[in-house]
This record gives C-alpha cells, sequence and structure tokens, in this order.
C-alpha cells in the first residue's frame, strides 16, 4: 500500500482547462510508465490525471511521492477561473496538510513579494 496525497478544488472548474494550464505553464508531461498519470516539476512528482468528483475536482498522488505545490501555484494567477472563495484541502491519508481558500494563498503571495 502506498501512501497517497490528494488536492480538493471545491468548485467545478473543468479538469481538461485544469491540466491544460498545468502543461502550458508549468511543462507538465505524460509519465512515462502509468496511464492517466504526468510528471510536474524536476524531478518529476507523480499525479493522477484530475476528476471532477461531485462538487470538486481531486488531484492524486501516487509511488510514496508528494504532491507538488505547483499544483495549487498554477491556479493562483487564474481568478477568473478559480475565484477566491474556492476551498482547497490537501490531506495525506487521513491527515490534513493544509486546509485554506484560494484567496488566502494569494494574498500570502502578494505580501509575500512587497
Amino acid at each position: 500500500m502506498s501512501i497517497r496525497e490528494n488536492i480538493q478544488f471545491h468548485h467545478r472548474l473543468d479538469p481538461e482547462e485544469y491540466l491544460e494550464v498545468l502543461k502550458n505553464e508549468y511543462e507538465v508531461r505524460n509519465h512515462p510508465a502509468q496511464k492517466d498519470a504526468f510528471l510536474i516539476g524536476d524531478p518529476g512528482l507523480p499525479f493522477y490525471k484530475p476528476k471532477q468528483i461531485e462538487d470538486h475536482i481531486s488531484v492524486l498522488g501516487f509511488n510514496y511521492a508528494p504532491l507538488s505545490d505547483l499544483l495549487i501555484q498554477a491556479l493562483v494567477d487564474l481568478p477568473d477561473l478559480v475565484p477566491d472563495d474556492v476551498r482547497i484541502c490537501w490531506t495525506s491519508e487521513q491527515d490534513l496538510i493544509l486546509e485554506t481558500t484560494m484567496g488566502a494563498i494569494r494574498k500570502k503571495i502578494n505580501t509575500k513579494g512587497k
């Protein structure tokens, strides 16, 4: 059994559009050995294709690897795609790593740069 991380965006975001953003802005590439899976960043952290599940988008990791924060960063500069009030939950198995809103992340990033 592997440890699985999961990021949920509680918003009806089109998974294909999100994947296109990741590919265009973060050079996401196909995983060489796993169907419907991708690699992001260097050295390449794996994740399965984002899926719409009821009221949220889910991004699931695998192979004992952590998920990349680039999966959230990719949406920071896209308020038309993901509004500030969208809730984000990041878990590792049953442990909560992060629960916040996109607006809180944007605010923290914007104040860091000043």
